[in-house]
């Protein structure tokens, strides 16, 4: 049974499912991007500013010019400091008081996944009673999709950095969980600047095992919207493969780290080995057998923190 166990969790290599045109779907929507203006917008905040941190409220285009927010800590005692991205997961919101957990080595910016300033009072039961319905939106059409609105909005936010001087983005960092790891692998598979990525209970790789294993909001959102359009059940099918991280996995270069939990039920563990399993760059595993979701908690987070500050500041 144990050698069952492992084979289940542990074996998993999913075929890649590219459609012929995918990369220069994904040329094209790069290059779409990069014509839109930036539009940088940064304001220094006392609200969120600590000993060891100054805080600023930042903005910028993304795609079809939808403006993302984020929140920027810089280190008081830096210049030019180094930058870790954070990126919260679908139907989440960013930490509202990190500080305690972030690396002083380094600046950090968190943004706010495009629509979730709704969610940005609600508590956490809240969150599981009303789920946003974003995932599905133009799901049909692939040039519209939101998530393809995320991964280009998270890539986006990396020309956004170049612009601020009190940023040193030579050497980045990523730091994403669940969707937000997902569009923070796109981001590092199209940027040599990338030079770390956490990758915490990841959602969108393997998709097909995803839907028939994970109780995450998004799956059952996608589920749900098949089981009403059966019709367009191939359709949603082919135009989910395009944002299947298993599909890039042969193009990260940078080292990454998985976190996963063997009881979580949103990001599977078969799921997140798959992906683990077709890289080819260094790569790093923690596997936590009686935990889900959140994994390792705040101290797996704060040491995951640290291992991309450990990369990216390592050539100071």
């Amino acid at each position: 049974m144990a050698i069952k166990a492992f084979d289940k969790y542990f074996m998993n290599m999913p075929d890649l499912t590219r459609e012929d045109d995918f990369i220069s779907f994904w040329t094209k929507s790069i290059n779409d991007i990069k014509k839109i203006p930036i539009g940088p917008e940064i304001h220094e905040s006392s609200k969120g500013s600590s000993g060891k941190f100054r805080y600023y409220e930042v903005s910028y285009n993304g795609f079809l010019k939808v403006r993302i927010k984020g929140y920027l800590y810089v280190p008081k005692d830096m210049v030019k400091s180094r930058i870790i991205i954070h990126l919260h997961d679908y139907n989440r919101y960013p930490d509202k008081n990190p500080v305690k957990i972030l690396d002083e080595r380094c600046a950090h910016l968190f943004l706010v996944m495009r629509g979730h300033d709704l969610i940005k009072n609600r508590t956490a039961e809240e969150e599981k009673e009303r789920p946003l319905g974003f995932i599905i939106e133009n799901i049909i059409d692939l040039q519209t999709y939101y998530v393809r609105s995320v991964f280009l909005d998270v890539f986006r936010s990396i020309d956004f950095l170049r612009l601020i001087d009190i940023i040193d983005c030579s050497e980045i960092g990523i730091h994403g969980k669940g969707l937000g790891a997902a569009a923070g692998f796109f981001a590092a598979v199209n940027s040599d600047r990338v030079k770390g990525i956490v990758m915490d209970a990841p959602l969108f790789c393997d998709i097909p095992m995803i839907q028939n294993l994970s109780e995450s909001d998004a799956a059952q959102e996608i589920n749900d919207i098949i089981a009403i359009q059966k019709g367009k059940k191939n359709q949603i099918k082919k135009n989910l493969s395009y944002f299947d991280i298993i599909n890039f996995s042969s193009d990260l270069k940078c080292p990454a780290l998985f976190i996963t939990g063997l009881n979580d039920n949103c990001s599977p563990t078969e799921c997140v080995m798959g992906l683990f399993n077709r890289l080819t760059c260094e790569k790093f595993i923690e596997v936590y057998p009686d935990e889900g979701i959140d994994a390792g908690g705040e101290k797996q987070k704060t040491a995951s923190i640290k291992w991309l500050a450990d990369i990216i500041t390592a050539s100071y």
